[in-house]
């Protein structure tokens, strides 16, 4: 991020991510496959959802018995991750500080941890939502897939960090 009083990422507001070609289903597979792994390694039941660069859903799996109110959130997660080119947990800040016009929101925004870009070869190819656990079990479970497909880990990696400063 720019800085603390201003939340927007300088890429964001330079649009120095540029869309790329859209995640395959055969590594978006991989993807839920490893997230789910990571997930029962937790002991959580989670609901992970893949969309291409357009926000469109690509995979979806809900683990037996995860809730399912985290059905609708990890789709949201994935959408936001991917049309705002940012980890969702960055809208939060963005919103609080009140720097975007109220028609700017749309009603899919969802400003909670577990929604991640996907940059591979610094171009965004998709979002990825993964929800039903606290905000350090999301984003743990979705840097699991971001590894299995070959995806930057750079943001997650410092959220993490942040999250665990917080426990």
């Amino acid at each position: 991020m720019s800085s603390t009083n201003d939340p927007v990422p300088d890429a964001w507001k330079a649009g120095k991510l540029p869309y790329g070609p859209s995640i395959t289903l055969a590594t978006a597979k991989k993807m839920l496959d490893a997230a789910e792994a990571e997930a029962r390694k937790q002991e959580l039941l989670m609901v992970i959802a893949i969309t291409d660069a357009g926000g469109n859903l690509v995979a979806f799996n809900r683990m037996d018995n995860a809730m399912l109110l985290s059905v609708h959130i990890a789709i949201d997660k994935a959408f936001t991750a991917v049309c705002g080119k940012v980890p969702t947990e960055i809208w939060r800040s963005i919103l609080q500080a009140g720097i975007l016009p109220p028609l700017f929101i749309h009603d899919r925004l969802t400003p909670i941890s577990g929604g991640l870009p996907l940059v591979k070869d610094g171009k965004l190819i998709g979002g990825l939502g993964v929800s039903g656990a606290t905000a350090l079990g999301d984003t743990t479970v979705a840097r699991a897939s971001l590894v299995a497909g070959e995806c930057s880990t750079k943001d997650i990696d410092a959220i993490i960090v942040e999250l665990k400063k917080l426990q």
